[in-house]
């Protein structure tokens, strides 16, 4: 099982949904909304059981552990929510190396995958799926086909204009950066980003956690990294320590970021001080967090690690990330980052 911090990549594959059969399709979909509810149930059984007693009841009524498992992951994605309540159906499972890479969602060739549909009588079967995948993706995949990596995959459904359905693979950093060097080190233009010097890294902070994405100038997550430390807000934790503590992953992320090819640094900007809420927990965050202090440092840091400093409006970024976290399969405050990077490449890409 991969750790929840290391180097990952999403690549993503549109799903031939109108060539699956009626009655697999009708699998899928009531396995996708019973994982959603298995996740709704991990996010209220995390404030009352133990790990194990979570599985326990969640393999119950999922009939399968290893979805267990991931669905109680996935409910962590929305541990800072009081309740949770998800629209739309989905399906995830994490990496197994020892099992084709992962259990229950398997690439089986460049172009199908397979999803296992759990049954109580153990004996599991089969749905298999069309896929396109971008053809510059093919030497990757077929190395993670023929290997024993560990890879995150999950599945998602989108209902804009059209039903559009998608299979995520979170493949390892190492193995990206192999079929894609100029994802390390190399501060060279990259995809569209004509004559640009690296790759952007944009920076979500939050009282409790700083989260660290890096992208490519087409756009594309090549990377993502988060520090947790919620112990800072609790009552009677010492404002310098919770300082030392911020400064501290800030640092490190910012250092990963220069050293993966990240040349621009991008946080928001602060048109505003932060006002009060009816929350008292969020009242408390406000009061501990100097935000604006925080970015000061970050430019520095920047400057220190050769790079250039960046803010920009991070206005609705937050509303955004709340509607498509669930399809990537990262938390609200990954994405918020992720969008904000969009943002600045947008305005950047052709100057």
């Amino acid at each position: 099982m991969a750790k929840k911090d290391d180097g990952r990549v999403t690549i993503k594959g549109r799903i031939r949904i109108d060539e699956a059969k009626l009655e697999d399709r009708a699998k899928l979909v009531q396995l996708m909304r019973n994982f959603r509810e298995a996740v709704e149930m991990a996010h209220h059984l995390l404030r009352k059981l133990d790990v194990n007693g979570i599985k326990h009841q969640l393999s119950a009524y999922i009939l399968n552990y290893h979805y267990a498992e991931s669905a109680l992951e996935r409910s962590r994605l929305y541990s800072d929510q009081e309740r949770l309540k998800l629209r739309k159906p989905q399906l995830y499972s994490l990496g197994k190396a020892n099992e084709n890479g992962n259990r229950n969602i398997q690439l089986t060739s460049l172009d199908t995958i397979r999803v296992k549909i759990p049954r109580a009588s153990g004996r599991h079967e089969w749905v298999y799926l069309k896929v396109d995948f971008g053809e510059k993706y093919h030497k990757l995949l077929e190395e993670l086909i023929n290997s024993r990596i560990s890879y995150a995959a999950g599945i998602s459904i989108s209902y804009r204009k059209r039903e559009v359905w998608h299979v995520y693979l979170n493949v390892p950093l190492e193995l990206y950066a192999k079929h894609f060097p100029k994802i390390r080190g190399e501060r060279k233009r990259t995809g569209t980003g004509k004559g640009k010097k690296g790759h952007v890294a944009a920076y979500d902070l939050n009282s409790d956690r700083i989260c660290m994405v890096i992208v490519s100038w087409n756009g594309e997550l090549l990377d993502h990294k988060s520090r947790h430390f919620p112990e800072v807000n609790s009552p009677g934790f010492p404002e310098n320590k919770a300082r030392d503590l911020r400064l501290k992953a800030l640092s490190e992320l910012v250092s990963y970021a220069a050293e993966h090819g990240a040349y621009y640094h991008v946080a928001e900007r602060l048109e505003k001080s932060k006002t009060k809420t009816k929350s008292a927990k969020a009242n408390r965050k406000i009061s501990k967090f100097a935000l604006n202090e925080l970015l000061q440092h970050l430019e520095v840091m920047v400057a220190r690690a050769g790079g250039e400093f960046h803010r920009e409006d991070a206005r609705w970024t937050s509303v955004g990330a709340g509607l498509i976290s669930r399809d990537l399969g990262l938390d609200v405050h990954t994405v918020s980052a992720y969008l904000l990077a969009r943002r600045f490449i947008r305005k950047h890409k052709g100057s």
